[in-house]
């Protein structure tokens, strides 16, 4: 060992001379008593736990993002109920909210469950009355459609008797675009012979999907009409029952709407937002994405565990050079910041190979994929199942601030104990049994 002036072992705190032995202990061989096997284990296993935490977490919320994004393709952020006012106070107020830099578009709106009836059965549906503008910025609305055009969609009288199905809907009806539908409407008409279902015959223009596969049980009953013809037929001639707003940030809704109350909407007007109006959905997803941080959390604790075990295996190979630290004048206090110093080295270095290990794999996600794919002779991500073509993977930042943080103080912690044994070590024994 190198001998250290004592002027230098009164340094500051986490200075230059405990620094470099913190460094040395490191770099030194095993057989010259440097850091064992189990450390080099702990920094890997640190580093997978925090690749796969990233990665985990980053699928999540891809998952999340685009289920939300796609469920909400259809319908707005917050539902504002309007079927106490007439259609031009309801425009009016259209106009104030789309002039607010929170909300991208507000859009009225006329649905219902109706009765579709084809030539071979019958099955319920769910109708959405949109303007042509609306219902054509939709998302799985977008040329090409599944089945069928939007060309000339609203077109007509009233807004003509083009309609678009769902396509596991229209496999549930057994009808193609360009086929008939008859709609039957819960409300009725007054004839002579007395009260009688509303009901008409629909042209199925296209056929559309929210999902591939069967991953949306929205595309098992919605029927998108245009907005003149629903209010026609769901008897709301002069009205609009609802307007959908979407937000800029709908995972700020909660604030969007409480500044719109305190605003523009009009006091009594009921509000709904989406994730109440998805409370199970978005429930479910939370406690999912926080059991799994859990999870994580756990395997990246039992894992900085092993750090322990090292640390405690090298204070025994180095007992000699911390008896004579201290016999040169060395503290306590510093002996446990060196070996504190050990474990933060190998919680940082596991931590930073596994972040980039974990944002690599979410940012080449799809040629992993299509690797996997090609080695396995199959399809490890099956887009039938989740309507999806590639597993998607969105990384959240603060996921991967978390298991950095995390890592880091679990590392330090861990370290704690068996730096503080050191600091216990007689000198005088040490160098007896040497």
């Amino acid at each position: 060992m190198t001998e250290i002036p004592a002027a230098v072992l009164k340094d500051r705190a986490f200075g230059a001379y405990e620094r470099s032995l913190a460094f040395r202990y490191l770099r030194a061989k095993r057989e010259h008593g440097g850091v064992t096997i189990v450390s080099i284990l702990s920094l890997v296993g640190i580093a997978l736990a925090v690749a796969a935490l990233i990665i985990i977490m980053s699928i999540m919320n891809g998952f999340r993002t685009e289920l939300i994004t796609r469920v909400l393709g259809n319908a707005g952020h917050v539902e504002v109920v309007t079927g106490q006012y007439s259609s031009s106070e309801v425009d009016q107020l259209i106009y104030r909210l789309e002039t607010r830099s929170d909300v991208v578009s507000a859009m009225p709106i006329v649905q219902n469950a109706a009765l579709g009836v084809s030539d071979v059965t019958s099955s319920g549906v769910f109708v959405r009355g949109m303007s042509v503008d609306d219902a054509l910025s939709l998302p799985f609305l977008q040329e090409p459609i599944y089945s069928g055009t939007t060309e000339a969609f609203g077109e007509g009288r009233l807004g003509g008797n083009g309609i678009f199905v769902s396509e596991r809907l229209a496999r549930e009806l057994y009808i193609r675009a360009g086929d008939e539908l008859t709609l039957i409407a819960p409300q009725t008409t007054s004839t002579v012979g007395g009260m009688i279902p509303r009901r008409k015959v629909y042209h199925v223009q296209g056929l559309f999907q929210v999902f591939a596969g069967n991953a949306n049980p929205l595309d098992e009953v919605l029927v998108i009409m245009p907005l003149e013809q629903a209010q026609v037929f769901f008897n709301s001639k002069g009205k609009y029952p609802l307007v959908e707003l979407k937000l800029d940030n709908p995972q700020n809704v909660e604030a969007v709407m409480e500044r719109l109350k305190a605003s523009d909407i009009p006091q009594g007007l009921l509000m709904r937002t989406w994730k109440e109006r998805y409370s199970g959905l978005v429930g479910a997803l939370e406690v999912e994405k926080s059991m799994m941080r859990m999870i994580f959390a756990i395997l990246i604790t039992i894992t900085a565990l092993n750090i322990i075990t090292g640390i405690v295996m090298l204070v025994k190979n180095k007992s000699r050079d911390i008896a004579i630290l201290r016999t040169m004048g060395a503290s306590r206090s510093t002996v446990l910041r060196v070996f504190l110093m050990i474990g933060a080295l190998l919680g940082i270095s596991g931590l930073a190979i596994g972040m980039v290990l974990g944002i690599a794999f979410c940012v080449y996600i799809r040629p992993i994929q299509d690797f996997l794919n090609a080695i396995s002779g199959g399809s490890v991500f099956n887009p039938e199942v989740y309507g999806l073509p590639y597993l998607p993977a969105l990384i959240d930042w603060s996921e991967v601030a978390f298991a950095g943080a995390y890592a880091f103080v679990i590392s330090v912690i861990v370290a704690l104990l068996p730096a503080w044994n050191a600091t216990r070590l007689d000198p005088v024994e040490a160098l007896r049994s040497e």
